[in-house]
């Protein structure tokens, strides 16, 4: 696309048409059809334009920076055309029907460049005001599926957590990410994996939210409660013991999907569940005065998988705030990649330090990469340029 802003209308129609800089009820029937046709060409103008996009940039990157750089945009401009829409006065029709082509325009073909250029559409970015319809995956209608029937309970709760985000708005923004997940669920449901059925003591619905890490905090308490019922016949704490190694032992044969999370701000299904059940293993090895050796051994290891000696820490002459940013940036780019930006800062923390923190916990890596400051940004930069001149000597 060159150096051409293929949004220059539409941004100028979104700052023009703002109710606060000028007086709505002045906008005649004329001027009002007017932006409404042009909007109409807009659309099919800019359709036109992203579905040659591909072949216009050579570079994977090139195509990935743009495809982003333009639905960003767009997004910032529904943003401030929905603000507006909802300042108009009542009797400003004229006004409501020209800003809402605009926005409609806007809507239409972020929807477009979504649905065009999935696979390049960074992963958190909001979709909230985008076109996109859940129809194709909306778990709400599946009830009759074998997976949906055979467990209510389970399924009520994982269609709340769906409608929570596409419908109810309250499972914060709709991201590609989310997107992705609950097609992938959907799919499960309604092509269901017979393999997964001969998993006992699962049931087919359970099977598909554990392989798809669906660690929202209430599926984490339903299983917690499902296991300590598993349990709740055994007459001492040996063979309680004995129950939850099997139970656990089940659990971790299970396979996890790889790159899919429900919610990236919470701790893997996996670790959350292994330490519940490392803490009721060892608490019921104590009442029982049993010895496991292997099991003690394990749940030590897996106690301590992110926990490391000072001394085996690389020091790393940078801020908490710096680093978070540093990995951000190197997830985004694509110089490393894992699951999640959350599974990143999982893998590195335990192993970095810093003058002023001999313990970086990822948790605060994370909370860092939501709140970028500009200072460290400038510093971390004035530190790259230094690490490319040190490249160029090499």
């Amino acid at each position: 696309m060159g150096h051409e802003y293929a949004f220059d209308w539409l941004d100028q129609m979104v700052h023009e048409l703002d109710p606060q800089r000028t007086e709505p009820e002045r906008l005649d029937n004329y001027q009002s059809i007017a932006i409404v046709e042009k909007a109409a060409s807009e659309k099919k103008r800019l359709i036109l334009l992203f579905k040659q996009f591909v072949f216009r940039e050579q570079k994977t990157r090139q195509i990935r920076n743009s495809v982003n750089h333009y639905l960003s945009a767009a997004v910032s401009l529904m943003k401030i055309a929905n603000n507006n829409l909802n300042q108009i006065p009542t009797k400003a029709n004229n006004f409501r029907l020209a800003l809402e082509s605009v926005f409609s325009c806007l809507s239409e073909v972020s929807a477009f460049i979504v649905n065009r250029y999935r696979s390049h559409v960074d992963r958190d970015i909001s979709l909230n005001l985008v076109n996109i319809t859940p129809d194709a995956h909306d778990l709400r209608t599946l009830g009759n599926r074998d997976a949906m029937k055979s467990n209510l309970k389970l399924s009520k709760l994982v269609t709340e957590a769906f409608s929570d985000i596409f419908s109810d708005h309250r499972g914060g923004e709709i991201t590609m990410r989310k997107l992705d997940y609950w097609v992938s669920v959907s799919h499960a449901v309604t092509y269901p994996n017979g393999l997964l059925e001969m998993t006992t003591p699962f049931e087919q619905l359970e099977l598909i939210m554990i392989e798809r890490n669906f660690n929202s905090p209430l599926f984490v308490k339903y299983l917690v409660s499902k296991f300590s019922e598993g349990i709740a016949n055994s007459e001492d704490p040996s063979s309680r013991v004995q129950a939850l190694t099997f139970l656990q032992k089940t659990f971790n044969q299970i396979p996890v999907m790889k790159d899919i999370i429900f919610n990236n701000q919470f701790e893997d299904l996996t670790l959350t569940i292994n330490s519940w059940f490392i803490q009721e293993i060892n608490f019921h090895s104590e009442r029982s005065g049993t010895v496991f050796s292997d099991l003690g051994e394990q749940t030590q290891k897996a106690s301590k998988k992110y926990e490391r000696k000072t001394s085996d820490k690389v020091l790393c002459n940078l801020t908490v705030d710096q680093l978070s940013i540093f990995f951000k940036a190197a997830d985004l780019s694509n110089i490393i990649s894992a699951r999640s930006l959350s599974a990143i800062f999982q893998s590195v923390a335990p192993y970095l330090s810093t003058p002023h923190r001999t313990d970086i916990s990822h948790s605060s890596l994370r909370v860092k990469s939501y709140s970028v400051e500009e200072r460290d940004k400038s510093l971390l930069i004035d530190i790259m340029t230094r690490l490319t001149e040190q490249i160029r000597d090499l």
